[in-house]
């Protein structure tokens, strides 16, 4: 056995890396989609102040709007595990815990969000994505049912004991001590009145499609608003997805431009120059509202650019009929095949056996009747049925006549006769239609340079 043998029949121990790969892909999706947001609600109302996305900050991306920020920690929950089952599971495993020490750390003033794939289980979790529309009707002063005074106690309380266990940047009086169970904790006033806070600017943004499917779900969803909003095709929404998508991409890997470049500043920085070093520091990882407007329209002028590479079209007359008729790129493939099979043959024996052509006029006539006959058996009025012919046609061919076997003619090359009797318009897969200026309009894009 070959190395390469052995590398390729061995299964590998874990598939860790291509998962952790595409779990930060996901999260640089979802934060594309914010990208595209904010570009939404400019379109219906402009922002006058700054508006952008600094990447990996604090927590997994930072959305400015003016002087506001929104901390969001994005957190993506294979569909094997279900639902978020407790709202202990969201502290410790759904980036509660950290989002909450963060916040604590920047003063309590960015409101917070979790973006996850999951849904939060029916009970506690669902309660407490609830919470925050609870307390705001609590603020503005609207009493609340006594069940919902209920609910929002409870889920209060529960938060903060799932805290307290969680310990990681919470202060020491906030810590349970070791050993302790989360049931037998009393959550002091103070901690309750912070739990609380951060429950109130708390958006819990969930059932966002998973890593497996957000490539396929996310032009529909997240482009075809903006391309639809802007006047333009729903097709072209893919390619804007694209677009945004690689900007994000890049800031989450602190990868973009950076005006300097790699070029290293050789003096002091004048006393007048007034970009802060934070700026600086963090421009490779910042996405702004223009970089996504730019974005959006270089995908909406070049499309082609972001869209993966098309196939190049068929240019036989066997091919494009086939493919018309909506045979598979297989059967088209082999029939290509078959034919030069039928064509070797078909030279052959008339190098070979003399006075052959009348016999190979018989065997046309034949193979033409066969078509002929598996043709008015397939055709419908409504829809393509190429397919069905060709598999009938395959099918009846299996078994050769003794005629065909001794003029040296095996099933597949009887086939093959009838491939080369389509690329001469003898057969069809579909209702007839000019193949030849198809051809040519084919043929001329195949030659045609790739912009």
């Amino acid at each position: 056995m070959s190395a390469i043998d052995a590398v390729l029949a061995t299964r590998p121990s874990d598939d860790a890396g291509a998962q952790t790969a595409d779990r930060y892909d996901w999260q640089a999706a979802m934060a594309a989609v914010d990208g595209l947001s904010c570009y939404y609600q400019h379109l219906e109302s402009p922002q006058s102040g700054p508006v952008r996305i600094i990447c990996e900050l604090h927590e997994d991306w930072v959305v400015q709007i003016g002087t506001g920020a929104q901390l969001v920690s994005a957190k993506h929950r294979e569909p094997s595990s279900g639902a978020w089952p407790t709202i202990k599971a969201l502290v410790e495993d759904g980036g509660l815990g950290h989002l909450f020490a963060r916040w604590l750390h920047l003063k309590r003033t960015p409101t917070v969000r979790l973006v996850t794939s999951a849904a939060t289980a029916t009970g506690d979790p669902s309660d407490l994505a609830r919470c925050p529309d609870l307390l705001k009707l609590q603020t503005s002063g609207e009493e609340l049912a006594e069940d919902e005074t209920t609910t929002l106690r409870h889920c209060i309380d529960q938060t903060a004991r799932s805290l307290m266990m969680y310990r990681k940047g919470l202060p020491s009086s906030w810590q349970a001590a070791d050993g302790a169970r989360a049931k037998n904790l009393i959550p002091g006033e103070d901690l309750l009145d912070a739990v609380t806070a951060f429950v109130k600017v708390l958006v819990i943004d969930q059932a966002r499609p998973t890593r497996d499917l957000i490539a396929h779900a996310a032009p529909t969803l997240y482009a075809r608003p903006i391309t639809a909003k802007m006047g333009h095709p729903d097709h072209l929404a893919s390619a804007v997805w694209e677009a945004v998508l690689q900007l994000f991409r890049l800031r989450m890997r602190d990868r973009g431009p950076s005006l300097r470049g790699g070029l290293s500043p050789v003096i002091a920085r004048p006393e007048n120059e007034t970009r802060s070093a934070s700026d600086s520091a963090l421009e490779t990882r910042v996405v702004t509202l223009d970089d996504v407007v730019l974005a959006v329209n270089i995908a909406l002028s070049h499309p082609v650019a972001y869209l993966p590479p098309q196939p190049s079209p068929r240019t036989t007359k066997l091919g494009i009929k086939m493919s018309v008729g909506d045979c598979s790129d297989t059967s088209i493939e082999r029939a290509e095949r078959l034919r030069l099979d039928y064509v070797r043959y078909r030279r052959e024996r008339g190098k070979s056996v003399p006075g052959s052509s009348a016999e190979q006029r018989q065997i046309e006539r034949k193979l033409h009747r066969i078509a002929d006959e598996e043709t008015e058996q397939a055709r419908v009025s409504t829809g393509n049925w190429g397919g069905d012919l060709w598999l009938s046609l395959s099918r009846r061919l299996e078994d050769p006549s003794a005629d065909m076997m001794d003029a040296g003619l095996d099933g597949d090359l009887m086939l093959g006769g009838i491939c080369d009797l389509a690329s001469r318009c003898q057969v069809w897969f579909s209702p007839r239609f000019d193949v030849d200026s198809v051809a040519s309009h084919a043929t001329s894009a195949a030659r045609s340079p790739k912009k």
